[in-house]
């Protein structure tokens, strides 16, 4: 099969624990990535709220480190690099230059509180001045700005400014699960139409307003919801692999074929391909003018 995830947290798990992507006892790590015919995995660099400034210029730098030791990087198999919280840019807009050098393919602009570039979606306030501008390099730069764990009022402030694709990489629909970190019918649809792509996140929390049901069924029932507003051509996968808990049926990298069984059964080979590797794809590749693979 072939499988583009567009967020997981591993790169910043091993940083933390001191340890390296071969890891046997993360979600996703190059032995499990090495079995799968074609893989692309986006590899996210959390910045948690709590770090700033130098801080968290030097956890990135970290990540980084990590990720040219051990990225897997075949012809069929590749790693690429996000970041997760726009505090990465210490509130100075030069460091819009620290992600182009690493070739940085999304910034996701906040975490879940606020940074110097906006507030995220369990606190109040749009954009920032800051905020503005960084949208603005961000796209200038070919690095897509990605909208989730941000606010309804800063979702709009970016989508008013935006002259490119708006991408959010692990987020579901707030219709089927009502967390403040999915997204509301008319989000998507401004998402849609941007030309953008909203990758399915596996955390089950935000699955099931009941978690400890959640399962594959559910992210069926998301991807059927989006696919009610538009067609099969802007939903991706966003597992959140490392930084989430899993419902009970999925474990890691190991059973992403299962799942993918599981969308094939239910609305086809054609969309799961769609769904599990085209649409996100076609997003990078369009929108930096390079073919990821």
């Amino acid at each position: 099969m072939r499988f583009f995830d567009l967020h997981c947290d591993t790169l910043y798990k091993a940083a933390m624990d001191n340890s390296n992507l071969y890891n046997d006892d993360y979600h996703i790590n190059i032995l499990k990535a090495q079995k799968i015919d074609t893989y692309i995995q986006m590899m996210a660099i959390w910045i948690p709220d709590e770090i700033k400034n130098d801080s968290a210029v030097s956890l990135f730098k970290k990540c980084v480190d990590i990720y040219n030791r051990e990225r897997l990087f075949d012809e069929k198999r590749k790693f690429f690099l996000t970041v997760e919280g726009g505090s990465v840019l210490a509130g100075d807009l030069d460091n819009i230059k620290l992600l182009t050098d690493n070739q940085v393919k999304a910034l996701t602009l906040t975490w879940n509180g606020e940074n110097e570039l906006a507030f995220g979606a369990y606190s109040k306030g749009g954009l920032k001045p800051f905020g503005k501008e960084v949208v603005k390099l961000l796209q200038e730069n070919k690095i897509a700005v990605d909208i989730s764990h941000l606010n309804e009022e800063g979702f709009y402030d970016v989508m008013e400014i935006a002259d490119k694709p708006i991408i959010a990489t692990h987020s579901n629909s707030k219709t089927i699960t009502n967390s403040p970190r999915n997204l509301t019918d008319d989000q998507f649809k401004c998402i849609v139409r941007s030309g953008g792509v909203v990758g399915l996140n596996f955390y089950k929390g935000f699955l099931n307003n009941d978690e400890s049901k959640a399962s594959i069924n559910d992210l069926l029932r998301h991807a059927y919801h989006f696919m009610s507003l538009s067609d099969d051509e802007n939903i991706c996968i966003g597992s959140d692999f490392d930084g989430a808990d899993m419902p009970d049926d999925i474990h890691g990298l190991q059973d992403i074929e299962k799942v993918y069984m599981a969308f094939c059964t239910n609305f086809g080979r054609k969309s799961a391909d769609k769904i599990f590797f085209d649409n996100a794809n076609k997003f990078f590749t369009d929108f930096d003018n390079m073919s990821i693979i």
